[in-house]
């Protein structure tokens, strides 16, 4: 089952500044992800709280998002600061664009704007992108994943501590 945007969020006028900065860059994100496939377990399963059958393997729906995103030259788990020592590294990076999809637990979508962040203060980056399932997509992953809905509600109140431009896209 071929992956879809369902809702995008333009935090900081994210989607404005792509497009009139990186045209390219966001059509080669969009056409990576719709071009990506949700990856099914060979064999769904419930876990105790959730009602949802749990369908998506995401180890391999992350795989075929890279492979996609590889396809179209994108630097594949960049060090987030160039010029540093640090191993931290981001999941695509092509030029000034930053993109993080988190198909995880939900705290880890905070650790992605981290990466953001720290990109953006090294001038590494001038805009991040997070792709994140829909609630109900994330359900059929695992319990307690990072999901557009969650992460669009919280993001708007960090305004005063995260300054930088970052399109937030739901993905069904």
């Amino acid at each position: 089952m071929k992956i879809k945007i369902a809702e995008t969020l333009s935090y900081r006028h994210a989607e404005a500044i792509l497009q009139a900065e990186y045209p390219e860059e966001k059509k080669e994100i969009v056409d990576a992800i719709t071009s990506s496939s949700w990856v099914p377990k060979p064999k769904a399963k419930k876990t105790k709280r959730q009602k949802t059958l749990l369908t998506v393997d995401q180890k391999l729906t992350n795989s075929d998002i890279e492979r996609s995103f590889r396809q179209r030259q994108w630097v594949i788990r960049p060090r987030i600061i160039t010029a540093a020592k640090s191993n931290l590294a981001s999941d695509f990076k092509k030029g000034k664009v930053q993109v993080e999809v988190q198909l995880g637990n939900m705290a880890r979508w905070y650790t992605d704007v981290f990466k953001f962040l720290l990109s953006y203060s090294a001038d590494d980056i001038e805009i991040g992108v997070l792709a994140v399932p829909m609630q109900e997509m994330a359900k059929t992953i695992d319990e307690n994943i990072a999901n557009f809905e969650r992460v669009t509600r919280e993001l708007p109140h960090a305004k005063m501590g995260i300054t930088l431009p970052i399109w937030v896209l739901g993905l069904a």
